[in-house]
């Protein structure tokens, strides 16, 4: 595999820059599921051919049909290019597609895989609803089975979502509706938010994504800098490059800012935090700061976040 992707790479010229140093990226790999990178689609056409040109030799072969090509510049969904054709296959061109196991939207919003996985969430919950939730286990078991069996099913991928206030107000309902489920408590009985918590000793489902984040953020400036997942950040916390132009209107929520606007009512920044990632012990402390923040200095923390309807 390592062979047929620097085939393709050469042979077709692709790749990508991002940052002030003009990181280059050209691929995206795991397992058989690749992902090419190009910053024109006659280039990406061009490595796809020599991509399928260089398979049949191993005795492999692109399944066409799984194939498909998404225009992240095309945020707003101007571009009307339905497929495109690559040795005489048709490959889609899709505003959407899922990632190992993640929605990946053309506009870089988390919201899609978001909302995707609370309707995931909803149906498994209503799964288990008679034999699991409305039955005679106790309450204990039932919470364990709810943390180790039911969350990780949303909390899928959380590591690297760019949540607005909207969507944490979003993540926190779907985990109160959830423990009213597990307690059997109607809305008609008029119990509180904060007396479902005070029965379950669940903590906000908003502040275990926030932990998650942060802990990721610090391993990922812990990992060797030669990788690329190490460069990407310090490219983006560089900042864009000197001749891109920002789109007209206000940015787009972006995986960075969401960490700063984390970082932000604890006053730290990004270069700061840096530096704590690399003790495993500063930066648990930080996490365990960061998620018992109360919820009005989270709303101010985020409020630069929120997007405009």
């Amino acid at each position: 595999m390592d062979w047929l992707m620097e085939r393709t790479v050469h042979a077709g010229m692709i790749g990508t820059t991002i940052g002030k140093k003009k990181e280059s990226f050209t691929d995206l790999d795991f397992a058989d599921d690749v992902v090419l990178l190009a910053e024109m689609l006659s280039v990406l056409v061009l490595a796809l051919e020599v991509m399928d040109r260089e398979t049949h030799p191993l005795g492999l072969t692109i399944n066409w049909a799984k194939t498909k090509i998404q225009d992240l510049g095309d945020q707003d969904g101007a571009n009307q290019l339905q497929h495109t054709t690559v040795g005489g296959n048709q490959v889609e061109v899709v505003e959407s597609f899922t990632y190992l196991g993640s929605l990946i939207h053309v506009s870089g919003s988390s919201e899609p895989e978001i909302k995707r996985q609370i309707n995931i969430f909803h149906e498994t919950m209503f799964t288990l609803d008679k034999n699991i939730w409305r039955s005679s286990i106790t309450l204990e078991t039932k919470l364990r089975l709810y943390n180790t069996c039911i969350l990780p099913i949303f909390l899928y991928g959380a590591e690297t979502w760019s949540v607005t206030v909207m969507l944490s107000k979003k993540i926190d309902a779907l985990d109160n509706w959830c423990l009213r489920r597990i307690l059997n408590v109607h809305w008609s009985e008029f119990v509180t938010n904060d007396e479902i918590r005070s029965r379950t000793g669940q903590p906000l489902l908003s502040n275990t994504v926030r932990s998650r984040r942060l802990s990721f953020f610090g391993h990922l400036h812990r990992t060797d800098p030669s990788q690329d997942h190490y460069r990407g950040l310090q490219a983006c916390i560089l900042g864009p490059r000197d001749d891109w132009r920002r789109r007209i209107g206000r940015p787009r929520i972006s995986w960075l800012r969401t960490v700063e606007a984390d970082l932000r009512p604890m006053n730290l920044g990004l270069a700061t935090s840096k530096r704590r990632a690399q003790d495993r012990s500063a930066l648990r402390k930080l996490v365990k700061t960061a998620t018992s923040m109360t919820s009005s200095s989270r709303r101010r923390g985020l409020c630069s976040l929120q997007e405009e309807d």
